[in-house]
């Protein structure tokens, strides 16, 4: 955990203020965004921006039914883990999210501030723990991740240091639950 709090804050330093890191986070991201020219690019991104959450609740609530008690503790403890501790970092940080030069097809909203992204950091979260149970799983679970991530900063809704963050957080936080309920 002192290794978690030690990277975080040395991550967070780096892209605080206005950083050289800072600036060209923004710039790497504003590139990654959709151009709004390719309508079914654009639309999968949406949906996989859009359905990422009730889609990894379902899979949650699904594999809870299949695996052992103390696994089924993993997948919402992480969950649960993840709520809190990106709540706390995105008011206590309150980032600006990106200027958007993509514009959605579908809902979407920003309402929340941006770092880090609960997106991702819930993606990672629900993969570590499901390629902890099932091994076999693995590179599709980074693959998911990955996508995810992708698709919040192609959205224009996260810069890539959002992403980044929500990806350790997820993947720490679903191997503490996953290593503490392994007993």
């Amino acid at each position: 955990m002192k290794f978690f709090i030690t990277v975080f804050f040395i991550f967070y330093r780096c892209f605080a203020g206005e950083s050289i890191l800072l600036k060209m986070d923004n710039k790497m991201s504003q590139a990654l965004q959709g151009s709004n020219q390719h309508l079914l690019l654009d639309i999968a991104m949406e949906t996989i921006n859009l359905a990422g959450l009730p889609f990894e609740g379902m899979m949650s609530l699904q594999l809870s039914n299949s695996v052992a008690r103390n696994e089924k503790e993993a997948f919402f403890t992480t969950i649960a883990m993840i709520g809190i501790t990106v709540g706390v970092l995105k008011y206590s940080v309150d980032r600006e999210r990106p200027e958007r030069t993509y514009h959605p097809r579908l809902w979407n909203t920003r309402i929340t501030p941006s770092f880090p992204s609960g997106h991702t950091a819930v993606s990672s979260g629900f993969a570590t723990i499901l390629s902890s149970i099932y091994p076999e799983y693995f590179s599709h679970a980074v693959f998911y991740t990955l996508l995810s991530g992708y698709s919040q900063i192609y959205t224009g809704n996260h810069f890539i240091s959002d992403i980044l963050a929500g990806w350790l957080i997820g993947f720490t936080l679903g191997k503490i639950a996953y290593n503490s309920t392994a007993l």
